[in-house]
């Protein structure tokens, strides 16, 4: 007797959930009529999910860049200034242009690092497949000449800083 009475509690308990949930989403459609077109909520009814960390998987996709071409792809019009790009070949970088992992902090870099210090996407992108390296780089607003460029490399998912690389970009 005691058991039968359990079950039926829990099964009045799943059902009052279900329903609470929304789970008997079927009000209207026996009446025949069409359920009614789905309206954006309000912001004062459902708030806007929390943005995702920075810097997430950041890696230039949303320029839909094939990243297995060898080819040179435009990818953002926005540049950076000659200084920023100096503060982060010489002040940010030390002038390095190998990063060992674990020999150097500065490995654990991704792109997605660059973009948040430099404040912008890089101007181009193309693979290199004799390193099998993904390579960015950063064109200065003054001078198409004036360039930086950073090549990652895949460790374990994560493209991380491999190599650096400027053109005229003198102090």
């Amino acid at each position: 007797m005691k058991k039968s009475i359990a079950i039926i509690i829990v099964l009045t308990l799943s059902v009052s959930m279900l329903a609470a949930c929304g789970g008997g989403g079927s009000s209207g459609s026996s009446s025949g009529n069409a359920p009614a077109p789905a309206s954006s909520p309000s912001p004062a009814t459902s708030p806007s999910p929390p943005p995702p960390p920075a810097n997430i998987d950041k890696d230039g996709s949303e320029f839909r860049i094939d990243f297995t071409s060898t080819e040179m792809q435009p990818m953002s019009d926005e540049r950076a200034s000659k200084d920023k790009i100096l503060e982060v070949v010489w002040d940010w970088l030390d002038g390095g242009t190998m990063f060992i992992v674990d020999m150097h902090d500065e490995a654990e870099l991704t792109y997605g690092d660059f973009v948040e210090f430099i404040g912008v996407d890089a101007s181009e992108y193309n693979f290199d497949s004799l390193s099998n390296r993904r390579v960015y780089t950063w064109i200065a607003e003054e001078s198409d000449a004036s360039k930086f460029a950073i090549w990652v490399d895949d460790r374990d998912g994560t493209w991380s800083l491999a190599a650096s690389g400027a053109a005229n970009l003198m102090r």
